[in-house]
């Protein structure tokens, strides 16, 4: 098995941002450990591979940490992420609805106008900010190495998850679609 490595020694220390966690030797001092970081590939598969180069033993929070530092991610072509049952169309559809919700119940309290005659008024607005938010959507893809574009790829964020986006988005989606809906008669349904 050849080991490429990516990072050719890493301190026990410098991996944990210093401090001084070491590993006990066999004569139950505390000793530095160091590690050698790399990636083998097998049968078309990427392995992350933890060697010790000293007697030693690497601690597993150590050896984790090391770890997480060389995980790359793999961006999926356009027609796999925008694919039927891929996240991508319904996360942009989601984000896209749940702005124009906001944005046009706010417009039809302040202005009066129903949501019918506010998309076709301002078409060019829609169009603007759902393209917008569709770039918006896949430049952490672009710029990330540890995550792609996909919400589950990261996360939670606090109150924030994926899970909650997307049912936000569904009912946004569903809020706007009855809305639009109830309001073809031209009488506002959000009053004043």
């Amino acid at each position: 098995m050849m080991l490429s490595s990516a990072r050719p020694s890493v301190s026990a220390s410098s991996a944990s941002g210093g401090g001084g966690l070491g590993a006990r030797n066999k004569s139950g001092g505390v000793g530095r450990a160091r590690a050698s970081v790399g990636t083998t590939r097998v049968s078309g598969v990427t392995r992350v591979v933890v060697a010790a180069a000293g007697p030693d033993p690497i601690p597993a929070a150590v050896a984790s940490k090391m770890a997480e530092g060389t995980k790359t991610s793999k961006n999926k072509g356009f027609r796999e992420t925008m694919g039927f049952a891929s996240w991508a169309p319904e996360v942009i559809n989601g984000r896209v609805a749940q702005l124009a919700f906001v944005a046009g119940v706010g417009a039809e309290l302040a202005t009066g106008e129903t949501l019918p005659v506010q998309f076709h008024d301002h078409i060019f607005s829609v169009v603007f900010v759902s393209t917008l938010v569709t770039l918006a959507s896949f430049i952490p893809g672009i710029q990330a190495r540890r995550y792609t574009a996909e919400p589950r790829s990261k996360g939670a964020f606090g109150p924030f998850s994926p899970k909650k986006e997307m049912m936000h988005g569904r009912l946004a989606m569903v809020g706007l679609a009855a809305a639009l809906y109830l309001e073809q008669s031209g009488a506002p349904l959000f009053l004043r």
